[in-house]
């Protein structure tokens, strides 16, 4: 008798070993999945293996960091709000620098919501500047609070995301990312500093994936690759200098954004709106000539309609560079017809 209890006791243990093995592996199995989603930009299902893990474990760190990485890349409010959740229980049961990069990117999204919405009420305000009612009050008051919920969102990724650059100081979508903090919270001579490090950055992996397709033997599916990771590299540098070249505008500091702006037509000369800011900058500093070659160019290339503001500039600087000159340039520039 003593047997036969020892040997069903034996059985039920194994039984629950076995048990707990296969939802591990089930809950593996379903993050693995998620991820595999994630990666390939399938969201809902990513989102749907996700959920279905989390019904079998709500505390799986791996499977809360996807599903809130998942939800932050719909991009729209509901889904980035509804990412938090997710964030902070995958930093809760795991504080490494995956989780605390996350939860960063996830105040700063929520953040730069926040901000337009802001944006938009202000614009509404001055609109009806001069008018008296509640409603503007209380379309002030909505202004204000979101304009301060943003800059709590601000401070709140500022800090995550310093923590993580902390931990990993070359990684360039902390870079990214903390330029963005760095610039909405108009603090930005640190935004500068951290896009001179990450356009340094971007450009150390160009040469090394340059000198790989150059030196090595590699075959189509290796090269097709580094080839990609190169164009995104490239296509990183472009918004880095984008942002950088923003900020000198801004502060009119047009001889640093012209350097930007040039860096940019020289990774991608098929841009056109470059080409208007870079002119602007020429106009502003005084070389019509220079400034009026950019706005031909930039005619030629833009896809908005003649009407256009933009548009509109850029033909009025070529006639004033025309009529101080009194010689027609070489080629006209015609407008696009959007």
């Amino acid at each position: 008798m003593r047997f036969i209890h020892l040997l069903a006791l034996t059985l039920l243990l194994a039984a629950c070993s076995s048990s707990e093995e296969n939802e591990l592996t089930r809950l593996e199995d379903f993050y693995r999945r998620a991820r595999q989603y994630y990666d390939v930009g399938d969201l809902p299902r990513a989102q749907q293996q996700a959920s279905m893990g989390l019904a079998l474990e709500p505390d799986h760190p791996k499977l809360n960091l996807v599903m809130g990485r998942t939800l932050l890349q719909w991009r729209d409010l509901k889904h980035v709000a509804a990412a938090r959740e997710y964030l902070e229980k995958a930093h809760d049961l795991d504080p490494d620098y995956r989780t605390t990069y996350s939860l960063g990117e996830y105040h700063l999204r929520y953040a730069e919501f926040l901000l337009g919405e802001s944006a938009i009420l202000e614009a509404r305000l001055e609109e009806m500047a001069g008018e008296e009612g509640e409603s503007l009050a209380d379309m002030k008051t909505r202004a204000e609070t979101a304009q301060g919920k943003a800059e709590d969102h601000l401070n709140q990724a500022e800090e995550f995301l310093s923590e993580t650059s902390t931990a990993i100081p070359d990684d360039r979508f902390t870079m990214r990312l903390l330029a963005n903090c760095y610039t909405h919270m108009e603090r930005t001579d640190e935004a500068l500093e951290v896009l001179q490090k990450l356009i340094s950055e971007l450009q150390r992996s160009r040469r090394y994936k340059n000198e790989r397709l150059a030196l090595q033997e590699l075959n189509l599916p290796q090269e097709d690759a580094l080839r990609q990771a190169l164009r995104a590299d490239m296509d990183m540098e472009i918004q880095a200098r984008g942002l950088a070249s923003t900020i000198y505008l801004d502060s009119k500091r047009y001889p640093e954004a012209v350097q930007e702006l040039t860096a940019i037509l020289n990774l991608n000369p098929e841009l056109s709106h470059e080409y208007f800011n870079r002119g602007m900058c020429y106009y502003w500093l005084g070389d019509l000539s220079s400034a009026a070659e950019d706005m031909q160019v930039f005619v030629r290339k833009t896809d908005r309609q003649i009407e256009s503001k933009e548009v509109s500039q850029a033909l009025d600087i070529i006639q004033a560079y025309k009529n101080r000159r009194n010689v027609p340039l070489a080629e006209e520039a015609t407008p696009t017809q959007g």
